[in-house]
């Protein structure tokens, strides 16, 4: 009898768990309806570390294919090598050249110049290289294109978000940069340095209470997570949503249904999709 009672209670728990699933997945699918076919895509596609469906991320080719494409905003990552050199870089490792576990704040950046940041992606670009903020800005300088700039979280780096608002300073093109993190504390030492400079909360996690929680004019939230609700807190805010990283048609319409004012994407040339 007792046994019984426990597969009972069992029975029921496993039931529950089914239905709760069920119901994530019923949600899930009223987010991300299938795309209608004639349906134009009018939200704003951003870069995602350069046009990287098509071009190793984060390399100047990817930069320059981003804007061969059309693409009217570009999004790169910075980092700080261990001689201090701001580079541009995603990964917290260097596995994806080196098959080690070091970072880019274990290597000098003349012991970067050694890796190739193209080969892994196609041999045709075995001759790129990490490249530096420095070289990313005065590229991007000669184009028109907006810029996400994001700052990785290093660490605990006083003079980080200083330093690259400075290079983006000396680059005359501050008026034309949001600067993203995960890292709140390096957007508000943005702030700091000019309070109208436009920031970009980075959340995994799409909670209403953002805009109360992390003040800012963009937020870029996690396309699984986000919700209209969250979408609504955003724009009541005065602020905009971006959603990253939508990599199919149907994935971007059905955000564009949502309300979010641009994707991050890896792939700016929908014709291909």
């Amino acid at each position: 009898m007792r046994k019984n009672k426990f597969f009972k209670v069992g029975r029921t728990i496993a039931i529950s768990i089914a239905t709760l699933l069920c119901s994530f997945t019923a949600l899930n699918q009223f987010y991300y309806l299938p795309a209608n076919a004639d349906e134009d895509i009018v939200v704003q596609l951003v870069a995602h570390r350069g046009y990287s469906g098509a071009y190793p991320e984060n390399t100047l080719s990817a930069f320059a294919g981003a804007y061969a494409a059309g693409a009217k905003t570009v999004e790169f990552d910075v980092r700080k090598t261990k001689d201090g050199e701001l580079v541009i870089f995603h990964d917290d490792t260097l596995e994806k050249f080196t098959g080690d576990q070091t970072t880019v704040a274990d290597h000098t950046y003349e012991e970067l110049l050694q890796l190739d940041a193209g080969e892994w992606y196609g041999r045709e670009y075995r001759l790129e290289r990490i490249p530096t903020l420095d070289q990313t800005l005065d590229l991007l300088s000669t184009t028109n294109m907006r810029m996400f700039c994001e700052l990785k979280n290093i660490g605990d780096d006083p003079e980080f978000a200083a330093q690259v608002y400075q290079k983006c300073a000396d680059y005359g093109v501050l008026d034309r940069v949001v600067f993203l993190s995960f890292n709140y504390d390096y957007l508000t030492a943005i702030k700091a340095i000019n309070p109208e400079q436009p920031i970009m909360v980075l959340a995994s996690f799409g909670k209403s209470t953002l805009p109360t929680k992390y003040p800012a004019e963009y937020y870029g939230v996690n396309m699984k997570t986000l919700t209209p609700k969250t979408i609504r807190a955003i724009h009541d805010a005065g602020a905009k949503v971006y959603s990253y990283t939508p990599d199919t048609r149907g994935q971007m319409l059905s955000l564009q249904r949502l309300g979010v004012d641009g994707v991050i994407t890896d792939y700016v040339d929908v014709s291909i999709l």
